[in-house]
């Protein structure tokens, strides 16, 4: 069965981060108890916009990040609330990057994420401020470069894909399966899902 990428790829989550981390424990994970590994999401814009069934203008072409998730957590710190000027210097690279594609020029995104994850992952030391915890995922987002591997094996938005294609091309570069999971189809695209 085929799939067009720029309508139905959502999320991708790349396990990779884990086991980059384990390679040079840059992070200290073997150290650190309640989670695991984190997760890489990176996300297709067009169908983050379908899904919420929202008209989205100046998407960008190319896989955005979603976030960098620790497994098994979520909302550690309510009480830590993101405070936009610990990222000033990061804010150009988080517009083109890790944008908030249904809300530009708006910082609820990042504010979602480091109220559900980054809390969590602040429990690192190398991650233990917002500053470090968004900087990082900039840095493993362009030390992953999905978006050259999946261009690299022919995978470029409007053509047609087999799943099989886009796992084989993570494989064969990262050494991992993606899981994906189905999402229902929706009336207006073809198929959505995560990987």
């Amino acid at each position: 069965m085929e799939f067009r990428l720029q309508h139905t790829l959502m999320f991708m989550s790349l396990l990779l981060v884990m086991h980059m981390c384990y390679m040079d424990d840059s992070l200290g994970l073997r150290k650190h108890k309640g989670w695991s590994k984190l997760i890489l999401v990176h996300q297709w814009p067009v169908t983050v916009c379908m899904m919420a069934e929202k008209h989205c203008e100046h998407l960008p072409n190319y896989w955005t990040l979603h976030g960098l998730w620790p497994d098994k957590t979520e909302m550690c710190n309510g009480s830590w609330p993101l405070d936009i000027s610990n990222i000033q210097d990061l804010l150009a690279e988080m517009n083109t990057w890790w944008p908030d594609v249904l809300h530009p020029n708006c910082s609820d995104f990042w504010k979602h994420e480091w109220k559900k994850h980054g809390t969590c992952a602040a429990s690192l030391s190398s991650l233990n401020s917002q500053h470090k915890y968004f900087s990082k995922g900039l840095e493993l987002y362009a030390r992953v470069d999905l978006n050259s591997v999946l261009e690299k094996y022919g995978l470029k938005p409007s053509k047609k894909y087999q799943v099989k294609e886009i796992k084989d091309a993570i494989w064969n570069t990262y050494g991992i399966v993606p899981k994906i999971q189905c999402l229902p189809p929706h009336p207006v695209m073809d198929l959505s899902f995560w990987l």
